[in-house]
């Protein structure tokens, strides 16, 4: 497979990273959980992750346009707990096109949310979604 090159985002596609503080990280990620797929084909927020830090929740959002990124910035802002909100834009992103990006499944993840995509444990080179904007 030939290296990757940085790929300049579309002019209307919006990737970013919202950079929360949360008075309840955890609870403010359970919110926002359970809106993962509200956003149709508008919007996709792709997970919500505590984490340790200047920032202690990270919440990557991948958008069809700016209106679209906007509103799922605003259900992310206006969820429990949630105290400042900064937002880190993606100008370039690896790999191309974004959908061949790896994870990692384990097997016990695999016997408590079997998902078609991943049938068998390890790296795995795509995401378990699509959209229709690219």
């Amino acid at each position: 497979m030939p290296a990757e090159r940085p790929r300049p985002m579309s002019l209307e596609r919006v990737r970013a990273w919202a950079l929360v503080v949360s008075a309840n990280p955890q609870a403010t990620a359970n919110e926002i959980s359970s809106r993962f797929t509200q956003g149709g084909d508008d919007w996709v927020i792709v997970r919500a992750d505590v984490v340790q830090g200047a920032h202690n929740l990270v919440v990557p959002i991948d958008a069809a346009n700016e209106a679209a990124f906007q509103t799922a910035l605003a259900m992310v802002q206006g969820a429990t707990g949630v105290q400042q909100v900064g937002v880190e834009r993606v100008v370039q992103h690896y790999p191309t096109p974004t959908h061949r990006a790896h994870t990692f499944v384990t097997q016990g993840e695999i016997d408590e949310f079997p998902v078609p995509d991943f049938t068998s444990p390890g790296r795995h080179p795509k995401s378990p979604g699509s959209n229709p904007w690219g």
